[in-house]
């Protein structure tokens, strides 16, 4: 396993090390640019967007392992320093790269949800969703679905993806049964993060059987309705 290389040293040490490559080429430049941001801030932005790209792209392809975070500075074209002014390590950079994958699927699942008006709706389009953005996004979801938890020494104090989409199904389940159209003693926060590890699994069974995508969400989603309608 490719071990890695974490940010030892004060950012302020990280900024002075970036000065000399990319960011030094780039010195800023007085007043503001176009639309009232300043030359660096744009500068900035730019840079993360680069090794936001970057990381996205190796932490699908390699895992969290073996993705080193001079492997992202590489991959985005900076200077391995400018790598620490953005992320305090690489824990730090796949958290970052796990909230935008979750916001990204959260527009697919509320674009969806808003088709639907009973619990056997929900279910199915919640599931189209996330086939569809699997899609569009392939590798994305099963990567950020790393257990982070064996990484990190502490709390990080950011919800992982798991998190965030087992609490989106309970909110689902707690509606539906309110509206008595799940049944009665349904511990629907069980019952969420139940359904999470189901899709992961379930997907990554799927996708080794070669299933096609309809066969497969209609397979969940009977199994799904039948667990869960009253």
């Amino acid at each position: 396993m490719i071990t890695e290389e974490t940010g030892s040293g004060t950012r302020e040490a990280a900024e002075a090390a970036v000065l000399g490559d990319d960011e030094k080429m780039q010195a800023p430049i007085a007043g503001k640019a176009e639309g009232g941001v300043s030359g660096a801030a744009r500068r900035k932005l730019e840079s993360r967007r680069k090794l936001m790209a970057a990381a996205r792209k190796l932490f699908v392809e390699r895992g969290y392992h073996e993705t080193r975070p001079q492997d992202i500075s590489r991959e985005a074209g900076v200077g391995h320093g400018t790598f620490y002014l953005h992320f305090e390590d690489k824990l730090d950079c796949f958290l970052a790269f796990t909230e935008e994958a979750a916001n990204e699927l959260e527009v697919f699942l509320q674009n969806h949800l808003a088709r639907a008006s009973s619990l056997e709706d929900g279910i199915r389009e919640i599931l189209l969703a996330i086939f569809e953005y699997s899609d569009a996004n392939p590798g994305v979801l099963a990567a950020t679905l790393t257990d982070v938890s064996v990484l990190s020494k502490g709390d990080t104090g950011r919800k992982m993806p798991a998190d965030r989409w087992a609490e989106g199904w309970i909110a689902a389940l707690e509606h539906w049964k309110a509206d008595g159209e799940a049944v009665a003693d349904l511990d629907t926060r069980l019952a969420g993060y139940l359904i999470v590890g189901a899709i992961k699994q379930g997907g990554a069974y799927g996708f080794r059987q070669k299933l096609e995508r309809d066969v497969l969400i209609d397979g969940m989603a009977r199994l799904f309705i039948r667990a869960l309608k009253k």
